[in-house]
């Protein structure tokens, strides 16, 4: 997804040959994120990253061939801070020999706009697909993180049939796209109402669909 650049140049002799080339990205990405999320993808121009970022523009092209590897990184990236909050979650719901439900629950409430960096992650994404239908390289990272969410949840699914939390006769794929159009929807829904009661009524609404998935006890911790 990286594409790296030889540095010649003025920006050879500028650019410190110990950085913290990591850092360096994050920082860039940081810009890209604040930039679309306050003024959409347009605004992301190489320039005003690179402003904002408070970088050149030949140290933005020397990480980033185009816009659109920068988009796309940026997407994988605020995809990864994500996974990380899940699977913290997710494994201290293990280790309390949580509900299944309860772990959907967590997980899907991630990709919800509840605070100020959710919110930009949420606008990010909301972007980002709508340019990914127009740009073949995005729209293939966009499907691909779809098929890695859809799996996860069926994987859920499946294992809160074994288990029984599930409900009887339940199609994991079917309730996996459902799951994440449900989420999804309400995500939205809290860009275009962000007040306490409509949050309330999202996440009301989110365990209802969650409780309707997994409305049984687990036979292997009664919980």
């Amino acid at each position: 997804m990286r594409i790296f650049l030889l540095c010649t140049g003025r920006y050879a002799e500028s650019m410190p040959r110990t950085a913290d080339h990591d850092a360096r990205r994050t920082q860039i990405i940081d810009a890209v994120r604040g930039l679309v999320a306050s003024d959409g993808p347009e605004a992301a121009t190489m320039s005003r990253i690179a402003a904002s970022a408070g970088v050149s523009v030949g140290l933005v092209q020397h990480y980033y061939a185009s816009k659109d590897v920068l988009l796309a990184d940026a997407y994988d990236r605020t995809l990864q801070v994500q996974q990380g909050r899940i699977e913290t979650l997710v494994a201290s719901e293990e280790q309390a020999r949580g509900r299944i439900e309860h772990m959907v629950l967590g997980a899907l409430t991630q990709f919800l706009p509840l605070d100020h960096d959710r919110r930009d992650e949420t606008i990010l994404f909301d972007h980002f697909s709508s340019v990914a239908l127009r740009q073949p390289s995005l729209l293939e990272a966009w499907q691909r993180t779809d098929d890695v969410l859809l799996a996860r949840l069926r994987e859920a699914v499946v294992n809160a049939e074994e288990c029984g939390e599930a409900r009887e006769g339940v199609d994991p794929d079917d309730e996996a796209r459902r799951l994440l159009a449900v989420t999804r929807g309400l995500a939205r829904t809290l860009l275009l109402r962000d007040d306490a009661h409509e949050v309330a009524r999202v996440r009301r609404v989110l365990a209802q669909e969650c409780a309707s998935t997994f409305p049984n006890p687990c036979r292997q911790y009664g919980s």
